[in-house]
């Protein structure tokens, strides 16, 4: 019996094949056919984190990658080995950041104004149409608070139309002595134009009233007909440092001159 016996090597010459060929050729056709022979390499459903070398083999082979990422280039930090020293290279590359960060800030700085002068733009002609429409000086006196509410950087508005003779005005506008406005407000009836900053608190509440808890700081504008000031108004922003002696005053200053040459008309 022992001479029926044969081997896989005898069989594999009797067959006339080789038998490393024969393995080799069974393991490439189950990986082409994806056979059973996927086990020997188990898949995850899970994402598996990628290592440096995986990272450094993509960017080899993807030259081009930051071409479409410049934005990462900023973020990079290449270290110069230089001793103690900051090389020069590396010092540019920190200052050119700097800089990158800067024009950032001011551009965001920039859109925001923008976007700030867009609502002011939208205002004032909203109110100027309206108060083109007004019959009366007591409509010009509500449709200027009504409007100007509207901005998000108001927060109380009062106007207080200067009393002098032949004023016909509602008893729902506020009116009030010129001499005892210039005592309390001098820099604006002295220099003529809007102040910005901070006010005594009893200022505020005489010019605010029931509203004046909501206000840190204010907005003074004189309202005029050529050189005469025959109304002020009060502009309020909680916030105590949003009104400041920097902020431009421009916007203000037209408003005033619009609703002075509006309000002597009407009356």
């Amino acid at each position: 019996m022992t001479d029926k016996v044969t081997t896989a090597n005898d069989s594999a010459k009797v067959t006339g094949v080789n038998s490393s060929e024969g393995i080799a050729t069974d393991t490439s056709s189950a990986l082409e056919n994806g056979s059973d022979a996927d086990v020997m390499a188990p898949k995850s459903d899970s994402p598996q984190a990628l290592s440096a070398a995986q990272v450094a083999e993509y960017l080899r082979t993807h030259p081009e990658f930051f071409e479409s990422q410049t934005e990462l280039l900023a973020d990079l930090k290449l270290p110069h080995e230089s001793g103690k020293a900051i090389s020069l290279l590396e010092r540019q590359v920190v200052i050119l950041r700097e800089r990158g960060q800067e024009a950032r800030q001011k551009l965001g700085s920039l859109l925001a104004n923008a976007r700030d002068n867009d609502q002011l733009f939208d205002v004032t002609r909203d109110l100027v149409l309206s108060l083109l429409r007004a019959r009366d000086a007591t409509e010009v006196a509500e449709i200027t608070q009504d409007k100007l509410t509207a901005l998000g950087s108001v927060d109380a508005c009062e106007i207080i139309v200067v009393a002098r003779p032949g004023l016909k005005i509602s008893e729902g506008v506020r009116t009030e002595n010129a001499e005892k406005l210039a005592g309390e407000f001098a820099d604006v009836f002295r220099l003529r134009r809007t102040h910005c900053g901070a006010i005594p608190r009893s200022s505020i509440e005489n010019l605010f009233g029931a509203t004046s808890n909501r206000v840190g700081s204010t907005a003074l504008c004189p309202i005029m007909h050529e050189s005469e000031i025959i109304a002020l108004l009060a502009l309020g922003n909680e916030s105590e440092d949003y009104f400041n002696t920097s902020l431009d005053t421009l916007f203000l200053d037209f408003i005033g001159h619009v609703v002075g040459a509006i309000l002597h008309r009407s009356n």
